[in-house]
């Protein structure tokens, strides 16, 4: 071989190692370039594994309040529900308590009807009493006027006649209309007018407070009154003896 194939060889030879040691080289930084990035990766799951763990952290500090939290509300609950029994409690016992009020107000409404009602009827009958009274004491005082009329019938009593009270009260000067009104509500003698009281004579229609001082004046002119104390005899009217000796 000669030398030209020597330093062809020799060449070839260079070439093969310079290619060798530049893949090596390449590879090499391959190697480093993926060790880089695979620690680059590892940093950042890293990274990431710390920011979970402390939000787990805060996570399970917010479990543990809730839980706090839950077990006070459960505490608030329970102690409303003792409120709760305990109002109830009372309201049943309040509802027995209207319940009994109800009965006992039914039987006072009941018992006061009964009383107004028994009230209502003594009261009729203490008035239907009072009338009777008043009737027998004016049918008493009626037959003490008949008697007495009987004894000066007789002249047992003695008495003086009061011959004006005999006249028909058209005599007194009235007005057809009142004297027609008057006749009937019975009225027909002066003398009827004297046991009348002057209120009553004002009831009747037609007799006014001036036709009543008229009556009256009238009556004083002749010597009789409304009031007067007189017996009547039939149609004539009598007064006692001992009446006009007093006067």
């Amino acid at each position: 071989m000669d030398t030209i194939d020597l330093i062809m060889l020799a060449g070839l030879v260079l070439m093969i190692t310079a290619l060798v040691l530049m893949y090596k080289c390449a590879r090499g930084k391959s190697c480093r370039r993926k060790m880089e990035s695979l620690a680059d990766s590892i940093t950042s799951d890293k990274e990431e594994i710390d920011f979970l763990v402390k939000r787990f952290g805060y996570l399970f500090e917010e479990m543990s309040a809730d839980h706090r939290k839950e077990s006070v509300l459960k505490d608030h609950a329970a102690r409303l529900q003792e409120l709760i029994n305990e109002l109830e409690y009372q309201q049943n016992g309040l509802e027995a308590d209207n319940r009994s009020m109800t009965h006992i107000n039914d039987e006072l409404k009941r018992s006061n009807t009964e009383l107004v009602q028994k009230a209502t009827r003594l009261r009729d009958e203490i008035s239907c009493d009072e009338q009777t009274i008043r009737d027998m004491g004016k049918y008493i005082d009626s037959l003490k006027r008949i008697r007495e009329g009987l004894e000066i019938a007789l002249n047992n009593l003695p008495a003086e006649k009061v011959h004006y009270l005999s006249e028909p009260i058209f005599s007194l000067g009235i007005t057809p209309s009142i004297r027609s009104h008057l006749e009937a509500h019975g009225i027909l003698y002066i003398g009827d007018l004297i046991h009348l009281d002057e209120s009553y004579l004002m009831e009747i229609w037609g007799v006014g407070p001036v036709t009543l001082e008229k009556i009256k004046s009238k009556l004083n002119e002749n010597g009789v009154w409304f009031g007067m104390d007189v017996i009547r005899v039939g149609n004539h009217w009598y007064r006692r003896k001992q009446e006009l000796k007093t006067d």
